[in-house]
């Protein structure tokens, strides 16, 4: 027993000596490797933002110098105070004057701009210049909007964003007072913004944002979902600084500089699990080595304790050869530690044989009443309804309907008395269901209107037989019936990931909320087989019944985690979810 105990010892030991090196270089090797590649990635990224600040810098030095160009023409100026000249001769040379001059910088600048406009601030009155148009004059009133904060202040430089585009506004002040000439602006043309773009998304998975010295992102920035939440995180950083920025989160790295004096800063996000993608081959490779050096050393692990393992070796061998219908006994040959898992062994073998025979013995008489109540749970009064129906067709008119309700009731009958078993395709359970649509909406025409709408995929998996009538039923019987006024259900089936999702969603009257609850517990706690046989024939008990019946036999079939659920709103309706798995005949049902 000792030198047993001992043998094992060794064996554990070696594998851990063995793989213990392995797991210290691969994870150094990791580290190192994303050191490598975080360290490279600040580093070019850092480069691509200097060259995105000295590209922006240009553009603003052009912008300056545009503006400068006009406030400092003597001629413009004047000719700007001559606007409300009485003359009309002496307007019409002005307004020609101040067209020509801006036509004349807006050509000049046309490559980084696409609009000129000269507001003058005693007339109130604006000049225009683009592509579209030689010169337009309008009234503009700067009180709000963009132009607005040249009234509180001299400013020289700033962007704001507008409905179309980007644009960079300039105060034109006396020099004696400081008091507000007038105004100029231009809009960027949007290829300057693609083109900062594209220096700065190197990654595909960055964010690269635009911001104006309020703090305000500009329409050259990202608009995704989590571009919201870098923009949230980017508004709390401090963003004065004019050097180059770094800082790095938890999820994100972020780079930021400031362009100029300030008009804008620009701003990038790379999230880090960009970084972590590029080490995973190296952790691959790490583990893969590791566990070809573990297989090795439990060889030789096994080879070197091979007389002392046998015993061991022969009972799992026996454990895993046993036939579930066999149970085969393990002779006990020693009393040490291998007797006694030998002994266990043979005690629980025979413990299982007799559960699993009980087990399945018990199984068997639950499914064969289950199958026997459901084929006879066709509801007589529905079926004498129908008959009547038929019959009054048949005295009212001489149509095909009462063919096809004939054919229907058929299929219906023949259905539910078939011998397949009791485990059939959605397809065929959703054909069934369709046929008893078709009779209720035979039944109440001109009143209820159904919707059945499915996904193509699932209809080859397998669902328990009479799962979805009954549900149907109950919409109708329980939910529908009691309403006045026309009527509507929906039934959806479709598939969800890895699952498949039926929902019978009806607008009848709803269920009480304590009635719902009650409800809901017997779905969650299930009914014994006893249960549902003594109760099957109450008919204030059946929504109860018929939903247990159907959640107990979809547990049992497909596991816990399948089954179905109920939402309900008084004077709303009801909404029945019943998931299944993506089971096929010949297959296993997907996790």
């Amino acid at each position: 027993m000792k030198r047993t105990s001992i043998r094992l010892r060794l064996m554990i030991l070696m594998i851990f000596l063995t793989t213990l090196p392995i797991i210290t270089v691969t994870t150094i090797a990791t580290n190192n490797t994303r050191d490598s590649v975080e360290k490279e990635l600040i580093n070019a990224n850092n480069s691509r933002m200097l060259w995105a600040d000295q590209y922006l810098k240009e553009l603003t030095q052009q912008i300056d110098i545009l503006f400068y160009t006009l406030q400092i023409n003597q001629q413009l100026i004047t000719n700007l105070n001559n606007m409300d000249y009485p003359d009309v001769g002496v307007q019409f040379s002005t307004q020609n004057y101040i067209k020509d001059t801006l036509t004349t910088v807006f050509h000049a600048n046309s490559r980084k701009i696409d609009n000129l406009d000269l507001y003058i601030h005693p007339s109130q009155k604006a000049f225009s210049i683009s592509y579209a148009n030689s010169g337009i004059i309008f009234s503009l009133d700067i009180q709000n909007g963009n132009w607005s904060r040249m009234l509180h202040t001299p400013v020289n430089m700033y962007f704001k964003q507008s409905s179309d585009g980007i644009y960079a506004y300039h105060s034109m002040n006396r020099f004696e007072d400081r008091k507000l000439l007038g105004g100029l602006s231009v809009r960027i043309n949007k290829q300057v913004w693609k083109e900062v773009i594209d220096i700065l998304k190197s990654e595909p998975e960055s964010s690269v944002f635009l911001i104006n010295d309020e703090g305000e992102f500009l329409s050259g920035s990202s608009s995704t979902k989590e571009s919201i939440e870098i923009q949230s995180r980017l508004r709390s950083l401090n963003l004065q600084n004019s050097e180059l920025n770094f800082l790095k989160t938890n999820d994100y790295f972020y780079f930021f500089k400031q362009v100029g004096d300030g008009e804008l800063t620009v701003a990038k996000a790379i999230p880090v699990e960009t970084v972590n993608q590029s080490a995973r081959p190296t952790i691959r490779a790490g583990i893969l080595t590791g566990l070809v050096f573990a297989i090795v050393s439990i060889l030789l692990s096994i080879f070197v304790s091979l007389r002392i393992s046998r015993p061991i070796v022969s009972l799992a061998r026996t454990m895993r050869t046993t036939h579930i219908s066999n149970f085969t006994m393990k002779s006990v040959q020693s009393r040490d530690e291998i007797g006694l898992l030998e002994s266990g062994y043979n005690q629980m073998m025979q413990r299982m044989k007799e559960l699993i025979e009980g087990e399945l013995q018990k199984e068997i008489e639950v499914k064969n009443a289950q199958l026997n109540a459901l084929q006879a749970q066709i509801n007589p009064h529905f079926l004498n309804n129908t008959l009547h129906l038929i019959g009054g067709m048949a005295l009212s008119k001489n149509a095909p309907e009462i063919y096809h309700i004939a054919r229907v009731i058929g299929e219906l009958m023949r259905y539910s008395i078939s011998s397949e078993g009791i485990i059939v395709s959605l397809e065929d359970e959703l054909k069934h269901m369709r046929n008893y649509l078709f009779i209720q909406e035979q039944r109440f025409a001109g009143r209820c209107t159904v919707i059945v709408s499915t996904d193509e995929s699932p209809l080859s998996c397998l669902i328990p037989k009479f799962s979805l009538q009954p549900l149907v039923e109950n919409a109708f019987e329980h939910g529908l019936q009691r309403k006045e006024g026309a009527w509507k259900i929906e039934i959806q089936v479709k598939q969800i990931s890895s699952r498949i999702a039926v929902l019978i969603k009806d607008g009848g009257v709803g269920i009480e909320p304590d009635k719902l609850q009650q409800l809901r517990m017997d779905l969650q706690g299930g009914l014994s087989l006893k249960t549902i046989v003594e109760k099957q024939d109450e008919p204030r008990k059946r929504k109860s019944i018929g939903l247990s019946n159907v959640q107990a036999r979809l547990k049992l079939q497909f596991g816990e985690q399948y089954g179905i659920r109920i939402f309900s709103k008084v004077d709303v309706g009801t909404l029945v979810v019943m998931s299944l798995p993506i089971s096929r005949k010949g297959g296993d049902a997907d996790a």
